[in-house]
């Protein structure tokens, strides 16, 4: 059955040009206006050469004697090589072998190996010798022959990576294939050949011309009496003789005979030129009448000569059935299967259609859909289904075909249902297992892995002889990550068919996800000559080839991926992946876009692998652009709350850092896997492996000095179960840059990082990260610390944390995320007071949480529900032998929330709502040593009481890149570092950077994003909204500011990848205010300026004012009436960069009463990285300055080496 689709609209035009002629000049898409003679004719196909029980050969004549025509003794220039002394030899040479004349071979060689014979084909090792039955898998000597017989194909892999297809009544001599150079001969027969060598070495000799090859991929057909036609599909090929050459480019076509000049022709469809290079087998035993016990002798006949692959006498026996009006609808199926494999697929499916006509058997009308569908005429497709289907509504064979028309189309929940309904009418067991195989194809490709794995399993059970099955299953589980259970699966289907392209191209899936790109690519390219429009297996192949570093290989291989699957997103995505990893960022960001416009047809994000950068996101190449608005929009745009990719990308992109924190827990939760990612390579595939890396860096800022050292080793491996590490230890140390002894300090912290994610079970992820450090704070000169006390102790303080997650898929849009953590600082000290002697500090902080939420996505509908607890205990004291005043802290805060959002068309809308409740309580005794107090003691207590907190969103979408966005939201600020829950309506951010441990937060904003050009966006923004904090009702202090510091290495675990983000957080004071209230108006510009060239501006007007008691009327601290933005970026060759931005602030304060000043200023940037082309090395160094006189600079440089 022909399972895939090729884009080829195209028909061939009726026009041909004479040369050597003038270049041509078009007037029209359809008219040529030539500087030469023209001749017309009606390209039909030619004849094809008799068969005999061994092909005459051409007679020879010899070459010009003043021409040697063996390929190693011509030493003239290219161009006259290929012009004169090659094409003489191709007019003298009208066997076909003089290419071959003289080439030395190389013994024990291999040239080439058959990957696919349909029929019968022989090879001879050398002209001289016999000729000999070939066979799958045989591998052929430079010099060897090979043929096809009757209504017979053949498919080889040559060693220079070259594939070919021969037709029925084909004859081709390798001469030579090597990785340097592959000289070829076709005698007879049709050819038709892609290479991925770049640069292409492949000549190709025929009775009438010499093909000299240079990419990409072409047909050629040698008639009866030597007439050579060739067509280009991709790339170009010079066609010569003695009388004149052509240079053919794509969708071009040749024309030669012997002893006249080539003849060029322009095509309007060429690709209607190769719709016979398909996977196809003619197997009489899929229909029911070759299965019964008691055959018909008439069939019974056809059927031996099937098996002893007599196609021919197959034929004539069915064509004489058909003659008498016997055998009913199963012979003209079976006469179009063989017109399939003659190249004949109008011819086929015109007999369908006739026989659906005849027999109204749904079979013919299921079966030339298919065939429709396989030559990419999706609209006449439909158009017979609806008109078949009014007929037999219920046949399943019409409901699977119709299946596929909606999977090819991408219309996946329609799919789903045909198929359903497809088992509920299936009768045999043959039936059954077809829709079970489609089932959970379409099931794999929307990533619901568990119920895929059913489904396969149940096809592979009702017909285990099948090793398309097989491989479909076995594929399944390389997907899942169950690479033992997939290399069992694949042997096994390999077993059964060796040529099976969908097993093949899976185990080169498997192969890679191994890490052996070069075997993968191997088997990847054999699955493609036998089926080159297998969509996913192009993908897969372009992933081997960039990994190998064949960067145009891989785009080339996505090219033809998005022609085989048009609507499909992913292969735009996976080359904007590799476009701006390579750095190509404008073209990177244009396939964004076009993936961006394919969202709609979107199967699943399951193929994307991710890292916590989100680099598989749609907005990435537009991030590492410096382009952050028209990043951000695309993100928004295409985010999904079950893919990984969504959350680490938004992680970088928000200006809070509880905001960020939020989203890299729930995606570390969506993708555990992703501690191992890698910091080299871009994230095409989640391969086993594993990496190194260390790093040094150095700072010196206005205040102090900063150097750490870092290494690390992180990796993935499936042997047993997908499996992913990271180990990481550090140290930082930090010294003060000026100041007077008693101010000086040497601060040293050691650290380590232990990070682990897994996949036990197909549904079930976990991760655990523990994080350990000790920072240790030295005062050589004792500090003084101002009011008697002095500090000459080392300073200690010990922060332990451990974070564990669990994520249960239910299926592919309904997961279950579990997470918990438990942290613990302490510190200890003594001070010396001058009055009372030393004094002993200590300092406890431990914290809890509790984080559930589930994510159910259905239909326009994405529903999300959670619960979440944190609860924080702090305790402090200072003591001496005869006072102890202990201080206790506690924070407890819980939330149950919903939230839903609609998406349908244009338009989506989000409601949500929180039951947040949120204590604060703050008791200070003085006691004696033994516990008893001496003075009463006083308790403080403030927080948020519970109540229902709303938030309203609505967004209108007017293209890629286009939209407006409104929200309303009412949120209280959690005590802990991270949410489960939203942490933005629709586009719109929550602003916890304004915000305290339970701050209340009301606001409306509304936001425009606008893509005028492919060169400039555009956006805007207003916004107002009320802030209150928690205060100590006795003392007027806020209450987070007693709680202390919470340590969370999470957003420091990610991998260090280059790139040149710009930062758009203007906001660098600590939000210490009681009651405010924030007016704010944006207005940004991000604009292209060339291939490698950007620059952005934004303007931030800002209207703040202090509503609390004791400061009312101020300025809310932080908050400058403007501040402009503005950064230039130049992207270097790979992910290097060079970028320069300033940034304007007006005059603020730094605290609530006003008192400390901030004077307008401007803030210069300048930065650059570098990586080495092999990525083991990357240098980045920045220098940032207040252009402020005196002001000094902060001076940065980092650099690290990977292997």
């Amino acid at each position: 059955m022909v399972r895939r689709r090729i884009q080829s609209d195209r028909q061939i035009s009726t026009t041909s040009v004479m040369a050597p002629a003038a270049p041509l000049q078009i007037a029209t898409s359809s008219t040529l206006i030539p500087s030469a003679p023209v001749t017309l004719s009606q390209p039909t196909p030619l004849p094809r050469i008799a068969r005999t029980a061994k092909p005459p050969d051409a007679a020879r004549i010899a070459a010009p004697p003043e021409f040697d025509c063996r390929p190693d003794s011509m030493h003239f220039p290219r161009r006259l090589v290929t012009r004169a002394a090659l094409a003489a030899c191709a007019v003298g040479s009208q066997g076909a072998s003089a290419q071959c004349a003289g080439t030395a071979l190389a013994p024990g060689a291999t040239a080439a190996e058959i990957v696919s014979l349909t029929g019968r084909g022989e090879t001879r090792p050398l002209e001289a010798q016999p000729w000999s039955a070939a066979f799958l898998a045989q591998r052929l000597a430079p010099g060897a022959d090979m043929r096809t017989l009757a209504l017979s194909s053949a498919a080889l892999l040559l060693s220079d990576r070259t594939q070919l297809r021969l037709s029925a009544g084909a004859q081709l001599r390798l001469c030579e294939a090597t990785p340097e150079r592959t000289l070829l001969e076709l005698a007879a027969g049709r050819l038709w050949a892609r290479t991925k060598k770049a640069p292409a070495t492949l000549q190709l000799q025929t009775p009438a011309a010499l093909a000299v090859v240079r990419g990409t991929d072409w047909d050629v057909e040698v008639g009866p009496q030597g007439h050579t036609l060739l067509t280009v599909l991709s790339g170009k090929v010079e066609l010569s003789n003695a009388y004149g050459s052509v240079d053919l480019g794509p969708a071009e076509q040749g024309f030669v005979e012997p002893g006249k000049p080539p003849v060029k022709r322009l095509l309007v469809r060429p690709r209607d030129r190769v719709q016979w290079v398909m996977a196809h087998t003619v197997d009489p035993m899929r229909w029911a009448e070759f299965q019964q016990p008691a055959v018909d002798p008439q069939l019974a006949a056809v059927r031996a000569d099937f098996a002893a692959g007599n196609l021919g006498g197959a034929r004539e026996r069915l064509l004489a059935l058909r003659a008498a009006n016997a055998g009913g609808a199963v012979v003209e199926l079976l006469l179009a299967d063989l017109e399939v494999a003659d190249s004949q697929l109008d011819a086929a499916q015109s007999r369908l259609a006739q026989a659906w006509q005849r027999h109204r058997d749904p079979r013919a009308a299921a079966r030339r859909a298919d065939l429709l569908m396989a030559m990419d005429r999706g609209a006449l497709a439909r158009a017979w289904l609806d008109e078949t289907l009014a007929v037999a509504p219920t046949a399943p064979e019409l409901l699977l075909a119709d299946a596929d028309w909606y999977r090819l189309e991408g219309a996946g929940p329609r799919a789903l249902m045909r198929y359903r309904e497809t088992l509920t009418h299936a009768a045999s067991d043959m039936q059954k297992a077809a829709a079970h195989w489609g089932l959970g194809r379409a099931l794999q490709e929307r990533g619901d892995w568990r119920a895929a794995n059913a489904s396969l399993a149940q096809a592979v059970s009702l017909a285990p002889g099948n090793p398309t099955y097989r491989g479909e299953l076995a594929t399944a589980a390389s997907e899942n990550l169950r690479l033992a259970e997939a290399r069992t699966g694949f042997d096994a289907a390999l077993a059964i068919a060796g040529d099976d392209y969908v097993s093949l191209a899976g185990s080169g899936l498997l192969t890679l996800q191994e890490g052996q790109a070069e075997a993968a690519r191997t088997q990847l390219l054999k699955a493609l000559v036998i089926e080159p429009r297998y969509a996913r297996a192009q993908v897969w192949l372009a992933e081997a080839e960039y990994t190998l570093g064949e960067r145009p290989a891989a785009l080339d291989s996505l090219a033809r991926a998005q022609l085989a699957d048009p609507n499909d997103p992913v292969p735009w995505q996976v080359q904007a992946i590799v476009l701006n990893d390579s750095g190509e960022p404008t073209e990177a960001i244009a396939a964004s876009r076009e993936a961006l416009a394919r969202l709609p047809f979107l199967k699943s994000l399951n193929p994307l692998t991710s890292d916590s950068q989100g680099s598989a996101n749609l907005g990435k190449a537009l991030g590492d652009f410096g382009l952050e608005h028209w990043a951000r929009a695309y993100a928004n745009a295409s985010y999904y709350p079950l893919w990984a990719g969504s959350h680490f990308f938004l992680a970088d992109r928000y200006e809070s850092d509880f905001n960020r924190k939020s989203e890299l827990f729930q995606g570390y939760l969506a993708d555990p896997t992703v501690f191992g990612a890698s910091e080299k390579r871009a994230p095409l595939l989640l391969m086993e492996g594993s990496e190194w890396a260390v790093g040094a860096s150095a700072e010196r800022n206005p205040l102090r000095h900063n150097a750490t050292v870092d290494a690390g080793h992180r990796g993935f491996n499936a042997s047993a179960i997908p499996f992913a590490w990271l180990v990481r230890g550090n140290s930082v140390q930090m010294w003060p840059r000026e100041g007077p002894p008693t101010s000086q300090y040497r601060l040293s912290s050691p650290a380590i990082d232990l990070a682990i994610g897994a996949r036990p079970v197909e549904s079930l992820g976990v991760f655990l990260l523990h994080s350990d450090s000790e920072l240790r704070s030295r005062f050589p000169a004792a500090l003084d610390l101002g009011n008697g006390i002095t500090v000459s102790d080392t300073l200690r303080t010990r922060p332990r944390r451990t974070d564990a997650g669990a994520s249960w898929r239910w299926s592919a849009d309904n997961q279950t995320w579990l997470k918990l953590h438990h942290g613990v600082t302490r510190s200890s000290l003594v001070l010396d007071d001058a009055a009372f002697g030393p004094q002993d500090y200590d300092y406890e902080s431990k914290e809890r949480g509790v984080f559930l939420r589930h994510t159910l996505v259905t239909g326009p509908w994405r529903l999300s529900g959670g619960w979440e607890q944190v609860r924080r205990d702090t305790g402090s004291a200072i003591s001496d032998p005869q006072v102890v005043s202990p201080r206790t802290n506690t924070e407890r805060y819980a939330m149950p929330w919903v939230a839903a959002e609609w998406r349908g068309g244009a338009w989506s809308a989000q409601a949500e709502l929180y039951r947040p409740v949120f204590t604060a309580t703050q008791l200070d005794r003085f006691t004696d040593p033994a516990g008893q107090d001496l003075l009463d003691p006083t308790t403080a207590s403030g927080g948020q009481r519970r109540r229902t907190l709303p938030r309203f969103g609505v967004s209108h979408s007017f293209g890629p890149g286009r939209a407006i966005h409104a929200a309303y939201q009412e949120s209280v600020r959690a005590p802990g570092t991270h949410t489960l829950a939203p942490v933005a309506t629709g586009a719109i951010p929550i602003d916890n950077q304004y915000q305290l441990a339970g701050s209340f937060a009301r606001k409306k904003a509304v936001q425009l994003d606008w893509e005028a050009t492919p060169s400039t966006f555009l956006g805007a923004a207003l916004s107002q909204q009320s802030i209150s904090n928690p205060v100590d009702g006795n003392t007027g202090r806020l209450f987070a500011q007693n709680t202390g510091v919470l340590f969370d290495n999470i957003a420091t675990i990610a991998p260090v990848v280059l790139n040149a983000q710009t930062s758009l957080n203007t906001y660098k004071e600590t939000p210490i205010f009681s009651q405010g209230r924030i007016r704010q108006a944006s207005a940004s510009i991000n604009q292209l300026l060339g291939p490698r060239w950007s620059v952005l501006g934004s303007y931030i007007h800002a209207r703040s004012r202090n509503t609390g008691e004791t400061f009312a009327g101020n300025a809310l601290p932080g908050f400058p009436r403007s501040t402009v933005l503005a950064q230039t970026t130049w992207r270097h060759a790979n992910r290097s960069f060079s970028l320069a931005g300033v940034t304007w602030r007006g005059t603020h304060f730094g605290d609530e009463a006003n008192s400390v000043v901030r004077p307008a200023g401007w803030t210069l940037g300048l930065a650059h990285g570098w990586e080495s082309d092999d990525r083991h090395w990357r240098l980045t160094a920045s220098v940032q300055s207040g252009l402020r006189d005196g002001e000094k600079p902060t001076l940065f440089l980092l650099l690290r080496y990977r292997q």
